[in-house]
């Protein structure tokens, strides 16, 4: 039966004759079971592939704004010091 579906001919995995074939060999719907199947792997595959890649790009955007923060934090603990520097030369 696999024979049928992926027979390769002219660089294409599957004829119009062999899914005509494969039709009439098993049925209407183990063929279109397995087209279901093939595309929810590929349609998975995919899906995972651009997590993966949103993924990433989220970590490093991520540690772009820890690292500004971390920055703010350290501009505003000198603000902090120089104003508090300023009020005791005031007194």
């Amino acid at each position: 039966m696999w024979e049928i579906l992926f027979k390769e001919k002219g660089g294409d995995y599957m004829e119009w004759e062999g899914l005509l074939q494969a039709i009439t060999t098993v049925g209407f719907p183990i063929v279109c079971c397995i087209a279901m199947m093939w595309y929810v792997k590929y349609s998975t595959d995919k899906n995972r592939e651009e997590v993966s890649m949103l993924n990433e790009k989220h970590k490093q955007e991520m540690t772009e704004v820890t690292q500004a923060i971390n920055n703010n934090t350290i501009a505003l603990t000198r603000l902090c010091d120089l104003l508090k520097a300023e009020e005791g030369e005031k007194e």
